[in-house]
């Protein structure tokens, strides 16, 4: 299979597989390692303190990758945010029952950190929504994830310094790249650059796609799902 291919149906491949065997296996464990820290921004949002935070997302993920807990995705999950999301939040209600057993004796559980919780409002001007800060840390995940791909791609091919020169033309003219000394290294005119920087633009929004195609299981979902996290990054 592909690596174009892989990253296009890893969800399907987790659904399908139901979680079992070495490529669902693959599959799920490299999802969870790109959004591990949107789940660790989701717990400290719910009044984790950064170490428990940690903790919780170690364990949960361990409990994920485990196996046993994938009995409930099914086709109609659809997305897999919204599978990791709403997995995790049963995870630490758990967590919470296990604090209140805990008064009567018990083991490490996790504990509530206000101060955090309010430091982390402060930060933020106004308390966001934990979903929310769960939703911005996945976009910004994910695109890195296809800054990543682009840069590997580049490198590959022998054209990673190029890469690293054109990559601040992206945002075109108005973003105040320097784009006359990056054309003069690179011994391109000035409108060459555009057009290079243009074709890069385009194979962003190629690999973008793709990154958000691997979580869903229909790729009608795709448009929705890129409109919501972009909306999630630019806080509208």
């Amino acid at each position: 299979m592909s690596d174009a291919v892989f990253h296009t149906t890893r969800w399907t491949m987790v659904l399908s597989a139901g979680g079992e065997g070495p490529a669902a296996e693959r599959a799920l464990g490299e999802l969870c390692v790109l959004y591990r820290e949107s789940l660790r921004t989701h717990g400290r949002r719910r009044g984790l303190g950064e170490e428990d935070a940690e903790d919780a997302v170690q364990g949960f993920l361990a409990r994920l990758l485990s196996g046993g807990s994938l009995a409930a995705a099914r086709q109609e999950r659809g997305r897999f945010r919204a599978f990791l999301l709403g997995a995790f939040n049963h995870y630490l209600a758990d967590a919470r029952d296990r604090e209140k057993a805990a008064k009567r004796g018990g083991g490490r559980v996790f504990q509530i950190d206000t101060r955090g919780w309010a430091a982390l409002a402060e930060e933020a001007g106004a308390a966001t929504a934990p979903d929310a800060a769960f939703d911005r840390a996945w976009a910004l995940a994910l695109l890195a994830a296809t800054l990543e791909r682009l840069r590997a791609e580049h490198a590959a091919e022998g054209r990673g310094e190029w890469f690293e020169l054109v990559l601040p033309c992206l945002g075109g003219r108005e973003a105040g790249a320097p784009q006359a000394e990056v054309a003069a290294r690179l011994g391109l005119s000035e409108p060459a650059l555009r057009v290079a920087a243009h074709r890069l633009r385009k194979r962003y929004r190629e690999v973008l796609r793709a990154e958000v195609a691997q979580t869903v299981a229909d790729p009608a979902e795709v448009d929705a799902e890129l409109r919501h996290l972009l909306a999630a990054v630019s806080g509208a």
